[in-house]
Formats: C-alpha cells, sequence, structure tokens
C-alpha cells in the first residue's frame, strides 16, 4: 500500500479504504487473547430490550458512522482499514466480554454490539476509537432504537443523526502534529501485581457504586478534580499493596498510573477516531511512605503541569514523528510486527501500575434521558498490569468499574475500603455471582 497523507482514498472499485489513526497503528500488532485492545460501553435502559428492533437500529446507525464500518487488511507498509459490504449483526451478551475480534480473519467488524435483558453495549477494538468516538456511537445507537420504539425522546441534541465525514473520520494526531520537539521522559519500570492469570478471554469485573454528588464533594474538600481524587485513592491502594509484598525500600518500584487525556479538550478537533494521549503520575516508593495528602499534591500537580498543550504536544511530537521517520515507513509490516510488541511493553505498560480512564459526566437529551438507568464504562485487560480501572458518572451515579484477568481482588477491595472509610457510601457488584447461561 502506498504512503500518503490524505485521511482516506478510494480504490478502483469505489470502496473507501482509511489509514490507521496514529494511536490505531499499534493495536493490530499486539492483538491476542491476553491483549484484546478492546473497551466496552453499555446503557442500562427500563425496559427489557427488543433484539429485532436493536438489529434494525443498528443497520439504520452504521450508516451514519461509515469509517467504522470497515475490516481490517494488510498493505505491504502498514495495516489500513477497508469498507466492509457486510452487515453488523447484534449478539446476546456473554459472562465474559471484552473477548478479541480476531480481525485478522478479514471479514469481522472492530467492533460488535451485545444486549441482555434491559442493556445494550457496544465493545470497540482501540484500532477504531477512544471512549469518545464509542460513546458517541452508542448515543446514536440507543437513540434510534428508542425512536424505533416510539419513544416519545425530543431533538438529539448533539447526537449524530446525519451521516459523519471529514472532520469526524480524520487522524487528528497528524493534523496537529508541531515539528520535531524536546522528548518526554522515558520513564522507570513500575511496580506490577504478580498473581496467577485467569484463562485467555476471561475478565473479572467488580462494580462500585457511589452517589455522584457525595464523591464530587469528597474530591472538592481536597481541592482536586474528580480523576484526580480517583487516581489518588488508586495509589495509595497501591501503594499498600506493595508494601504489604515488599518491605525492604530500596527493592520498591514506583507506582505509576496511566491516565488518559481526550485531547480533544486540548486541540479542536472533532474527530471520532482515536485522539487520546496519556499522563502517569507517579510516586517513588524508595523514599518512604506517601501520605494520601501527598500523594493528591502529586496527582493534583501532574494532571495540571501535563496536560496543557505545551506538555502534551512533546509525547505528540514523540508518537507522529516516530510514524512519519523514513526508516520507519520503509520498513516492511513483517518486521514492523516484531518491534510493535516490544514497544508497547517497554514505552508503555512496563511504565505503569494500572490505567484509571474517566468517560467524564456523560449528558443524554432529556427525552432519552428518562429512558436510561445506568451507563458503564469498562477497559479491557493485559498480562503486565492486571487491572484496569474504567469512571463514568450518569445522573445521580458514579459508576466505577475494574477489570480483571486475575481472580485476586487486592486493588480492588484496597480501593473502594479507602471510599467507604472516606464516607463515600459504595454498591458493589462482581460478575462472579451472575448464574451460568446468563450474562
Amino acid at each position: 500500500m502506498a504512503e500518503g497523507t490524505n485521511n482516506n482514498k478510494t480504490n478502483s472499485e469505489q470502496h473507501v479504504w482509511y489509514r490507521l489513526d496514529n494511536a490505531a497503528l499499534i493495536y493490530p500488532s499486539i492483538q491476542s487473547d491476553r491483549i484484546t485492545t478492546m473497551f466496552r460501553i453499555s446503557m442500562t435502559l427500563k425496559e427489557t430490550i427488543d433484539p429485532k428492533v436493536l438489529q434494525l437500529s443498528l443497520e439504520e446507525v452504521i450508516k451514519k458512522f461509515p469509517f467504522y464500518r470497515v475490516r481490517l487488511k494488510k498493505g505491504f507498509f502498514w495495516y489500513y482499514l477497508e469498507h466492509n459490504p457486510k452487515l453488523p449483526r447484534v449478539e446476546r451478551d456473554v459472562r465474559y466480554p471484552l473477548g478479541r475480534l480476531h480481525p485478522n480473519l478479514g471479514t469481522r467488524f472492530l467492533f460488535r454490539v451485545r444486549y441482555w435483558q434491559s442493556r445494550i453495549a457496544v465493545e470497540f477494538c482501540h484500532v477504531l476509537t477512544d471512549g469518545t468516538g464509542g460513546l458517541t456511537f452508542l448515543k446514536a445507537l440507543v437513540y434510534e432504537y428508542l425512536k424505533q420504539k416510539g419513544k416519545n425522546i425530543g431533538d438529539p441534541g448533539d447526537i449524530p443523526i446525519d451521516v459523519l465525514t471529514g472532520e469526524a473520520a480524520e487522524d487528528a494526531y497528524n493534523r496537529f502534529y508541531k515539528s520535531p520537539l524536546p522528548l518526554p521522559d522515558k520513564g522507570r519500570k513500575a511496580f506490577h501485581l504478580k498473581k496467577k492469570m485467569l484463562y485467555p478471554g476471561a475478565i473479572m469485573i467488580t462494580t462500585g457504586i457511589a452517589p455522584l454528588e457525595t464523591i464530587l464533594s469528597k474530591a472538592k474538600n481536597y481541592n482536586v478534580s474528580l480523576t484526580g481524587f480517583l487516581v489518588a485513592v488508586y495509589i495509595d491502594a497501591i501503594q499498600e499493596l506493595q508494601d504489604s509484598l515488599v518491605s525492604h525500600n530500596p527493592k520498591k518500584r514506583p507506582v505509576a498510573l496511566q491516565v488518559p487525556v481526550n485531547m480533544r479538550n486540548i486541540y479542536p478537533s472533532k474527530t471520532l477516531r482515536n485522539f487520546s494521549l496519556f499522563v502517569m503520575p507517579e510516586i517513588d516508593p524508595r523514599l518512604g511512605k506517601y501520605s494520601f495528602e501527598e500523594i493528591l499534591q502529586i496527582v493534583r500537580e501532574t494532571l495540571i503541569t501535563q496536560t496543557n498543550e505545551k506538555a502534551i504536544s512533546k509525547s505528540l511530537s514523540r508518537n507522529v514523528g516516530g510514524q512519519r521517520n523514513w526508516i520507519i515507513r520503509i520498513i516492511p509490516l513483517v518486521f514492523k510486527k516484531l518491534l510493535m510488541p516490544f514497544l508497547y511493553t517497554r514505552m508503555g505498560e512496563n511504565l505503569c501500575s494500572g490505567t484509571l480512564s474517566n468517560l467524564g459526566f456523560i449528558k443524554l437529551p432529556e427525552g432519552m434521558a428518562g429512558e436510561v438507568e445506568r451507563i458503564d464504562f469498562i477497559l479491557g485487560t493485559n498480562p503486565i498490569n492486571k487491572t484496569g480501572c474504567a469512571v463514568c458518572g450518569f445522573n445521580d451515579k458514579l459508576v466505577i468499574n475494574f477489570g480483571s484477568n486475575t481472580r485476586d481482588k487486592s486493588v480492588e477491595r484496597l480501593f473502594f475500603t479507602r471510599l467507604i472509610k472516606m464516607g463515600i457510601p459504595v454498591k458493589l457488584e462482581v460478575n462472579e455471582e451472575i448464574k451460568k447461561g446468563k450474562a
């Protein structure tokens, strides 16, 4: 496949294809049953789902997202996305979500739509998009479903109702790339939980549901954002876990959390493909035990100083600059596939002890909001960090989902115990309690 700068092209058969955005380039080469590169967003409605109506709604909505109606194909230098002439099919939900899509089969979509009882879920491969894109698609799907069910849901607000093209499909990383800048710090290998993993494809989900107003008030008392507060609690929990396993300070590893930053809040882009980067608040337990207040201060300063345009542009420049490097560009894909897993481990997962991704407070049109009971966000797992946390707020609830590929729930227990001790009531759920044959 020839190199170029356009986001999409049309081949002789009039089938549109898209280059992978900068963040997506690594994912096809690292995918496995252990690293599925998936995330999931779901809405629980107040009525049981009709799968026939959901299928009709999906067929209507996919027309509005042509850059999601694609399959993964191999070029000589890079993977690319090609129009998929098939129609996606809804499927019943399963006990263990977020399984690998096996896109190398060449005919499958890079997302799936699942349902169970009153829940509609979308699971996206990160090759296609990030949380913002996935949420936008789910909003459009549920809006269309409710409309076809005859519900009076009113104006769609910011939910797409027309075919999305142009900026919605762009690779915004390349658009806002600047000429080479100083590189960000390389970081150091962080602490990782060493526990036996479940069999590939299994995932333990621990959900905590807290009153949104109560937890926002607690964060405000500490003079931090909600994300900053939750990141500090998470780091403190991992610090205690490492203290229980490693008593000698010089042998301890840094505790760092990977926190995704929605770049659309920094750069004026409306892309619905990937457009996020990470910052990593970190403590160094070799220096001694950190109080919660000290952790809060580090997290607060990191999130303020590392999420402005100048600071984030260093990571943007490094990532896009590597993609544009002529040496990298001329390396055949077969050799790139050998290099990518090393880069993913060395420059990514090795440097953090976990991930906390906050999708934020989700707003829906008034008529639609009255039909939705709850919204969930869940991250896939990987064999290095084993546990990750995804958060979103809707109406009066904050839903915190931990996904783990081990039965050990030390991190989850320490995290939620801290919230409860602070006076934040938390209702806990685990997917292990679901009966066989049911989601």
